[in-house]
């Protein structure tokens, strides 16, 4: 049995039985069937009372909890009990806990505790209000080209995370990513995780996972080299862009013995031929995401984010009068600002202030595409800027994203409140904004 990934279960499972746990996190809790482990009010270790059921796959179910402690909600995950009765099961269960606890990313779902309940290994995670990506574009459909690349590049992000902490999540896919209502995008479900370290040469062990996401050596059953193991992650990154961006898999097969072989040898299609309308520009970072062998791969997650912005930025085409107002009472902030936003955004005006009262002024009076403002400033700051632009029927509807050094969730749901579209933590990362602006431009334009 290999230390790193001690799940001793059958090679060949159904899609159905690979863990596959699809959460409408917008719908209420449901009760738990009688089948569960667990029932609504009971107490898991003296701390968390169980409220429903979020989600239950082939291995586990997740059940929204109070944590009654901190005033918190948080989602209880517990392996089913006939489970618990598989070979390495409970080993599985630590290794997820510990693989989850040595991330710390806002794009990677966040592991409070863990412990044992009635001699069920339980796992503690925060509760993301919102929905799994699959559930996502199963209501809306493929979500518009800035919206795509924005989930993607958190999606890169929350990976990169992972494997710098020196794990691996290894079953990527739309029910594993949740999307909040703030558009906060987070991986989750480490059911599958490991470390790096530790990759048996035996590559029969590790053809876990959901064959539609596979990477290529998994299916052939190849021996793996650890240096090249989180590329098995870079794979199921291409597949999820690939879908987000054509709206249909990279393959059309509808059987767990067909998924395996076009992963393992058929090559992929272009994006572009795939869907008419992607733009060519994606087919290059795509494909090489894609590649068969791990060697000839892009080599790492935020690889891929970089040359899925680089697709973006040169198929985009936004106005040359695009206008953004910049606020901030650091003059260095703003002028970095400017630069970064004019090299991003050619041709775009970029309306610098650096005080709260001018920026409500210069906003009514030049009608911006986007309102970029610091949260704490003299004078209100961003709170105080999103209250009067809202209230001011020539502003309404003007995009406004947030940026802080010191907020976080509960300055983010007062911001909500006020109507504010996005917020982000300083030092403000450039691609991610840039890809807020596109969306919400978007999303403004008719």
């Amino acid at each position: 049995m290999s230390p790193g990934f001690p799940l001793d279960v059958a090679v060949r499972q159904t899609i159905e039985d690979l863990s596959r746990i699809t959460v409408d996190l917008d719908a209420p809790a449901s009760a738990p069937d009688e089948g569960d482990d667990i029932r609504v009010g009971e107490l898991v270790a003296d701390t968390f009372r169980i409220l429903g059921v979020l989600g239950s796959g082939g291995m586990g179910t997740v059940y929204l909890a109070r944590d009654e402690t901190l005033g918190r909600d948080v989602a209880v995950k517990l392996i089913h009990s006939d489970m618990l009765a598989r070979a390495g099961m409970r080993e599985a269960f630590v290794q997820e806990a510990r693989a989850m606890a040595r991330v710390r990313h806002p794009n990677v779902v966040t592991i409070h505790t863990f412990g044992v309940h009635r001699e069920q290994p339980y796992l503690v995670m925060e509760h993301v209000t919102g929905w799994s990506l699959a559930l996502r574009m199963k209501r809306n459909g493929t979500p518009d080209l800035p919206e795509a690349i924005a989930i993607l590049d958190a999606l890169c992000r929350g990976v990169q995370a992972i494997h710098d902490a020196g794990a691996l999540h290894r079953d990527l896919k739309p029910a594993n990513v949740l999307v909040d209502r703030a558009g906060r995008v987070a991986v989750t479900d480490f059911g599958l995780a490991g470390p790096t370290e530790g990759f048996a040469t035996d590559g029969a062990r590790f053809a876990l996972g959901t064959p539609a996401y596979m990477a290529p050596e998994l299916a052939r059953e190849e021996a793996i080299d650890p240096e090249l193991a989180s590329r098995i992650d870079v794979y199921a990154l291409g597949v999820l862009a690939f879908e987000l961006l054509t709206g249909r898999s990279p393959f059309d097969a509808v059987t767990v013995a067909a998924a395996l072989h076009d992963h393992a040898h058929t090559p992929p299609p272009r994006p572009s031929a795939r869907t008419p309308g992607v733009p060519t520009a994606f087919d290059g970072p795509i494909l090489r995401a894609l590649a068969k062998s791990p060697r000839n791969r892009t080599p790492s997650a935020d690889a891929l984010r970089r040359e899925l912005h680089q697709a973006f930025a040169g198929a985009s085409e936004f106005p040359r009068g695009l206008k953004i107002l910049t606020v901030d009472d650091e003059p260095g902030t703003l002028v970095a600002l400017r630069e970064l936003l004019l090299s991003m955004f050619p041709g775009a005006e970029v309306i610098s202030v650096s005080n709260t009262e001018t920026a409500v002024e210069v906003a009514r009076r030049e009608r911006p595409d986007v309102v970029v403002t610091d949260f704490d400033m003299p004078g209100g700051g961003g709170p105080v800027i999103t209250e009067a632009l809202r209230s001011d029927p020539a502003t309404r509807e003007t995009p406004i994203i947030v940026m802080t050094g010191r907020g976080g969730a509960l300055e983010w749901q007062a911001m909500r409140e006020l109507g504010a579209n996005r917020f982000l933590v300083k030092p403000v990362d450039m691609d991610a904004l840039a890809a807020m602006i596109r969306r919400l431009v978007g999303d403004a334009s008719p």
